[in-house]
């Protein structure tokens, strides 16, 4: 396989930055855009993402993975980017996406991990992919962000501290314009396949049923422990599997 570092600009004229992640042998590979979480990047928590997209390459799947804009490499800082801009940028990396010399544009998969997960949900009717992967789609963040950011701003400024991160109150007033998330991931009518880890504390399973029950089919797996970010050895090896698995069956 190889990893190759990629950028585009974004319809704001903003560097993204990322990797793609390209199987051996294969002309043409079906390719998955992977989404970070909130305060993460393309590497995904400890190489979460990292792990997934050579895990993909290795039974011939290519992988994208870029920083949303003020994250990571990608231009801008955290404070500037948009609730809004996350989708923005998902349905530009997707585009970018289809475009690419060794994708199979009849074989794009669109997935993300927590706040990745939830804003995948959400675009995937918009960029209508083959299939959708959402791992522990964090669609819990959207209930009562606008009380929280209230209460930050009620105590005199619009912004937290997130272990070093400046994070905008208006970043969760944008969120609150937005539709309930399950409401917004309405519309998408391939397949889905949701996964939580059976431990996981910001994510529970009536999330992944509420998901669910948004598309004709739709897979569900439970992986024993590893938390929100899946982080053992033997639950990532069989995240990656069911994720290769779903996508040989549908591409």
């Amino acid at each position: 396989m190889n990893t190759l570092q990629v950028s585009f600009e974004n319809r704001h004229g903003h560097t993204l930055r990322g990797f793609a992640t390209v199987p051996d042998g294969v002309e043409k590979a079906p390719c998955v855009l992977l989404l970070h979480g909130f305060t993460g990047n393309a590497y995904g928590h400890k190489g979460l993402n990292t792990s997934i997209a050579r895990g993909l390459a290795a039974q011939g799947i290519a992988c994208v993975r870029f920083d949303f804009y003020g994250n990571g490499e990608s231009d801008g800082e955290f404070e500037d980017f948009t609730f809004t801009g996350l989708y923005e940028d998902t349905e530009d990396m997707f585009a970018w996406m289809s475009k690419q010399s060794f994708v199979d544009p009849e074989n794009l998969y669109l997935s993300g991990q927590s706040m990745g997960g939830y804003v995948a949900a959400s675009c995937a009717p918009r960029v209508n992919p083959k299939g959708l992967l959402l791992l522990c789609p964090g669609a819990g963040m959207w209930f009562g962000c606008s009380q929280r950011a209230d209460a930050v701003v009620d105590m005199g400024q619009d912004w937290v501290d997130m272990e070093g991160l400046k994070y905008k109150m208006a970043f969760n007033y944008d969120m609150a314009n937005h539709p309930v998330p399950f409401e917004e991931a309405k519309g998408y009518e391939g397949p889905a396949f949701i996964v939580r880890a059976s431990d996981d504390q910001l994510v529970d399973e009536r999330t992944v049923q509420t998901y669910a029950a948004c598309y004709n089919e739709a897979e569900i797996m439970t992986t024993d422990g590893g938390g929100h970010n899946f982080a053992s050895v033997p639950v990532r090896q069989a995240l990656t599997e069911a994720m290769v698995a779903f996508i040989k069956k549908h591409s």
